[in-house]
């Protein structure tokens, strides 16, 4: 930390200044519950929703109807939320990864400049000191500080952190909750327990070993698909208990907080259930089952309000540090928007309003995720995959070796040897994407979202959705868009430039242990 300090105190001379006036900066509430669709939440439409606190927060606030995260994993979307800076840019491109040193300041350090002391507390492994996001703040909690990742310890450990916050100073309190993950497990003493025999048989059989997570999320014997309902309803119950607990954080944070505040509610990805072919997990899909985060802020403008222009996690930074009254010329370079007009209704002349929202997917962790031109990881196996074949690498093995994915999905024979031309062109394929940079990438605005996807003999497959008629992202309209398609294309394309220059460097593997005991990966 000690490379920000001359920064650090410039800023603290300057914006003790303005806390010594007579109104002192709001106090500023962050919630984030992990791998939360805005579709399940009562107030962005679910009728079988149970999140009356949630629901209460957006009656009292503004909700973003359309807000995204710009990378479909934890450690990234949370760290751009974090410094306001796309994952390129942070340094952070794949779940448990660091960010990068270079990032000039957190969100957490800017406000601690000013004078707020700052504490946070997180459920999740992989978004923790480890990962370089306990930067600026003075109380970090980390997941392996805490009895266990249930929601209930991270309410307890939140709270005697708003009690023991300095009194007279504003207050920045970051909480975030790991459950609904799966497997979607509520609490046997929390009262929503549905029947749902297919999803408790389904993650029964992973515990026991009897199956995959890889075979899970690409649901390879179609008991993923049978069990969807029953899954859903699980994971509406996770839902459920994570909102009981941010109902009692909400309480004990406005019975100890002023009446200045400001109340952020949000997630850091979303869940696909099905969607673009993936279940009960998120990551490498750029679909808005895993992209479209709920975004609600209370505290400030009008109450009961819905935005549904372009909103996203990395406008966070310059929108709180403007509603907390931090001068802009200290504000540290971020690629994020402020969104603190559209809150207020008060024009600043500053903008405010981002046109479209960039996003990458992670890559395919899992060596078994046939469906992708790219799967697993360097330091165990990886494949590159076409319609039958796949060739892998292992560290096992002196050389590649060739599998037919669909009669032998547990690479038991290799059939190199027989079939040298696929050897050749799957070779070929492997040169062309690297395993780590083979990912989705995306360009939202109000009402197109353009999907670009690989291509095992290069380049990439578009498709244009209009989300308007289409929030499902059923139907390819590219084919009758081509002046659309081509216009976001080439925006899509420069924003994908700055990336080829922040390639993502392979987990280690304590990393990769980490994330086997996270449920990451098998």
């Amino acid at each position: 930390m000690s490379r920000s300090k001359p920064w650090a105190a410039g800023v603290l001379a300057a914006c003790l200044a303005i806390g010594c006036g007579p109104r002192r900066p709001p106090d500023i509430l962050v919630v984030t519950v992990d791998t939360l669709r805005a579709d399940r939440v009562g107030a962005y439409g679910h009728a079988g929703a149970r999140t009356p606190a949630i629901d209460g927060l957006a009656r009292q606030g503004i909700l973003f109807g359309q807000a995204t995260t710009p990378f479909p994993r934890t450690t990234p979307a949370l760290a751009s939320m974090l410094t306001g800076l796309w994952p390129h840019h942070h340094g952070c491109r794949e779940v448990g990864r660091p960010m990068s040193d270079s990032v000039p300041a957190t969100l957490a350090e800017v406000l601690g400049a000013h004078g707020y002391h700052s504490a946070a507390v997180t459920g999740n492994g992989a978004a923790g000191r480890r990962q370089g996001l306990h930067r600026g703040f003075a109380v970090f909690v980390d997941a392996p500080d805490l009895p266990g990742p249930r929601a209930v310890h991270v309410t307890r450990a939140a709270i005697q952190l708003l009690d023991s916050a300095p009194r007279g100073r504003s207050l920045f309190l970051w909480v975030h909750y790991v459950d609904p993950h799966f497997p979607y497990s509520p609490p046997k003493g929390f009262r929503d327990q549905p029947n749902a025999p297919a999803c408790h048989q389904l993650m029964a059989r992973l515990v026991h070993k009897k199956t995959t997570l890889s075979a899970i999320q690409g649901d390879q014997d179609g008991a993923s698909s049978a069990a969807l309902p029953d899954c859903r309803a699980l994971y509406d119950a996770e839902v459920a208990y994570a909102d009981q607990e941010v109902g009692l954080l909400l309480a004990a944070w406005r019975k100890g907080s002023g009446s200045q505040s400001v109340i952020v509610f949000s997630s850091d990805h979303g869940e696909n259930m099905g969607e673009d072919g993936l279940f009960y997990e998120h990551g490498p899909s750029v679909h808005d089952a895993s992209l479209r985060v709920p975004l609600i802020i209370a505290g400030v403008g009008r109450a009961g309000r819905r935005d549904d222009g372009v909103a996203r996690l990395e406008d966070l930074p310059p929108t709180l540090l403007s509603l907390a009254g931090v001068p802009r010329e200290r504000w540290p370079a971020m690629d994020g928007a402020d969104l603190s007009e559209r809150i207020t209704g008060v024009s600043a002349g500053q903008g405010g309003a981002p046109r479209a929202a960039f996003a990458e997917s992670g890559s395919h962790l899992k060596v078994d995720s046939y469906a992708a031109v790219r799967s697993g990881n360097q330091n165990r196996e990886t494949c590159v995959n076409g319609p039958r074949f796949s060739l892998c690498e292992s560290q096992r093995w002196p050389a590649p070796r060739l599998f037919d994915h669909v009669a032998d999905p547990e690479r038991r024979n290799d059939l190199s040897r027989r079939y040298p031309d696929e050897v050749r062109r799957l070779a070929e394929a492997a040169a062309r994407w690297p395993v780590y940079e083979t990912r989705q990438r995306t360009l939202r605005t109000p009402r197109f979202k353009l999907v670009e996807r690989p291509r095992l003999e290069g380049g990439y497959a578009a498709a244009l959705f209009d989300l308007r008629s289409d929030p499902g992202e059923s139907r390819d309209i590219a084919a009758g868009h081509a002046a659309e398609v081509e216009r976001l294309g080439e925006a899509l394309q420069a924003w994908a430039r700055g990336i080829s220059a922040a390639a993502q460097k392979a987990h280690t593997l304590e990393e990769l242990e980490q994330l086997q005991a996270l449920g990451y990966i098998d």
